[in-house]
């Protein structure tokens, strides 16, 4: 890995797991339905930069300037953090969401995310459960604080019987034209670590390890070749070729799902930068 320093996905510690009948490994698609409480829920391969994850009481680690998710991606006010919900847990069910102790998100699937929506800045209590339970059946239960102007993924990790939320900052600063940057998050509970490297190449991202997250390496806007590799090895476990960057673009990439049944793929979130292309609908 050429000077590049993986980001570690700190899980909050203060959350409580349940061991519910969850069951569930394939990516699916179902609409979701969003629900307006206080303006809540309204990625490929990183070598420079950080994604910041959170410290161990759930507050983002304190990073370099990261752009302003209001300004970036067209949502919220002045005072807002932004949040896109990731269901990264492969054999759970899909789930709802609360926020502060109110239902805020219903019927997110395995490999779906929520898109980006704009949450006051401060501290919040999030907990997730399967859907249709009630909140004290919550599987993640955690307090977190968001920083205002800053874009988080928040994720539902690990399988079900130890699930765990992690938190990614995303980094929206502006780019120069004609470049856009990605970043990687291996997100896969059972998959060993991996590297990322040009098709048959050179190493891009080396000993990536669950629930890390790269950093960020800004590249030129283009299409490229890529593959993922258990560490150390020829074996493509994951091909990319032609993965397509377009300027202005933030691309983070989660590795999901599982190795053992085959089911393990990728999920790219793109965002736009400030200065970048406008929102892509969530």
């Amino acid at each position: 890995m050429h000077g590049a320093t993986d980001s570690n996905a700190v899980n909050v510690d203060s959350f409580a797991l349940s061991q519910e009948n969850l069951s569930m490994h394939q990516r699916r698609t179902q609409p979701l339905r969003l629900i307006a409480l206080s303006g809540f829920l309204a990625l490929m391969f990183g070598l420079m930069g950080s994604l910041s994850s959170v410290s161990a009481q759930g507050t983002p680690a304190a990073a370099a300037d990261m752009g302003n998710c209001v300004a970036a991606l067209g949502i919220g006010a002045e005072g807002d953090a932004c949040i896109n919900v990731v269901h990264a847990s492969p054999d759970a069910p899909a789930v709802d969401v609360y926020l502060d102790g109110e239902v805020a998100l219903e019927g997110l699937e395995f490999g779906a995310i929520s898109g980006w929506v704009p949450v006051p800045a401060g501290d919040h209590q999030v907990q997730v459960t399967p859907t249709g339970e009630a909140v004290d059946a919550a599987v993640i239960d955690a307090m977190v604080t968001l920083e205002e102007g800053a874009a988080y993924h928040v994720a539902a990790t690990g399988l079900v019987a130890e699930i765990a939320p992690a938190i990614y900052q995303v980094d929206l600063s502006m780019l120069e034209p004609d470049m856009a940057r990605i970043g990687v998050i291996h997100a896969s509970p059972d998959a060993p670590a991996v590297d990322v490297a040009v098709t048959g190449g050179d190493v891009l991202v080396g000993n990536l390890e669950f629930p890390n997250a790269s950093g960020y390496l800004v590249v030129s806007a283009a299409a490229y070749d890529l593959e993922v590799r258990p560490t150390g090895t020829e074996d493509v476990a994951i091909d990319l070729a032609g993965t397509t960057l377009e300027a202005g673009m933030v691309y983070d990439v989660f590795a999901i799902g599982l190795l053992e049944d085959g089911s393990l793929t990728v999920l790219v979130v793109p965002s736009p930068t400030e200065g970048g292309m406008a929102t892509p609908a969530a």
